[in-house]
């Protein structure tokens, strides 16, 4: 035999009897499994184990309406009984049942208003109204001179110069708390001792800018013990109405310069810059004040 031959033999030798005892002991296994399945196709039907979880969940189902069910007979035993003689049932109900913004439905309201608006902020308005559940009616008036702030600062910046408004407005609840706003302001500057004094020429004049500008808006009131507290979010203006008067008193524009058309350029640049301020939409203003 020659060399290389034997541990070939050997090899395919080991091989053969390592595949005869596999496949003794996988056979024995393999057919009980086979008859173990053939078995459970015959006599046993398919479980899933979802079907578990829905017979747990139908049980918390009639547990929880068999609690529901038990309170609400329990609630209805309680309400036959006889109320506390020592509990005020007109307190209790005012408690239970409370208005939903004013102890009445109407009440006369008197505050004061300051905000972002080219009036008021440096003069505050006087608000004055009626509630009239789900209504306001009120009217606001700002004057620089009776009620204004601010005096040296507007000396400075503005000269003599006086401002003044005057807005009608209706508020309409659509919530506890919250209204839209309709309103008509008329808004009034009038600056005194303008000048507009350079080489060319002197002049001297005085200027009055009057608009009137209708908006819309909303805001949010809340009512106390006596007083309460409104804040209008935004006025959007929706038509403006403006004029312009200028009351000369002389330029000499005319004689120096053979023309005034510098004076009535400047004239008009700051007719133009008013007129822009004055129209400018409000925003933010709080109104404090009582009611009865």
């Amino acid at each position: 035999m020659p060399f290389l031959a034997r541990p070939l033999i050997w090899q395919n030798s080991i091989r053969g009897k390592t595949e005869f005892e596999l496949k003794n002991l996988l056979k024995p296994l393999i057919s009980s499994l086979l008859s173990f399945r053939a078995i459970s196709q015959r006599v046993y039907p398919l479980r899933f184990p979802v079907f578990k979880y829905f017979q747990l969940y139908y049980l918390k189902f009639f547990l929880l309406s068999f609690l529901l069910l038990s309170t609400a007979v329990h609630a209805q035993d309680s309400s036959e009984l006889d109320e506390d003689p020592y509990l005020d049932p007109a307190a209790a109900n005012l408690f239970l049942q409370p208005t939903t913004r004013a102890e009445a439905n109407q009440a006369y309201m008197f505050g004061i208003s300051y905000g972002l608006n080219p009036i008021i902020l440096l003069a505050p308005a006087i608000s004055i109204g009626i509630y009239w559940d789900p209504l306001v009616l009120g009217l606001e008036i700002s004057d620089s001179e009776s009620l204004g702030i601010w005096e040296k600062e507007r000396r400075e910046n503005l000269g003599e110069a006086r401002l003044s408004g005057e807005t009608q407005f209706i508020k309409w609840f659509y919530g506890d708390n919250f209204y839209l706003l309709a309103a008509r302001e008329s808004r009034s500057i009038k600056l005194w001792s303008r000048t507009y004094n350079r080489t060319s020429g002197k002049s001297l004049f005085d200027m009055f800018v009057e608009t009137t500008v209708a908006s819309l808006g909303a805001g949010y009131l809340r009512f106390g013990d006596i007083g309460f507290f409104s804040i209008d979010i935004v006025r959007y203006n929706l038509v403006k109405n403006h004029t312009v008067k200028i009351v000369e008193y002389y330029e000499t524009w005319s004689e120096l310069s053979g023309n005034r058309d510098a004076l009535d350029q400047n004239i008009k640049d700051r007719s133009n810059k008013w007129i822009k301020t004055i129209n400018a939409p409000t925003g933010f203003v709080v109104t404090f004040g009582v009611y009865f």
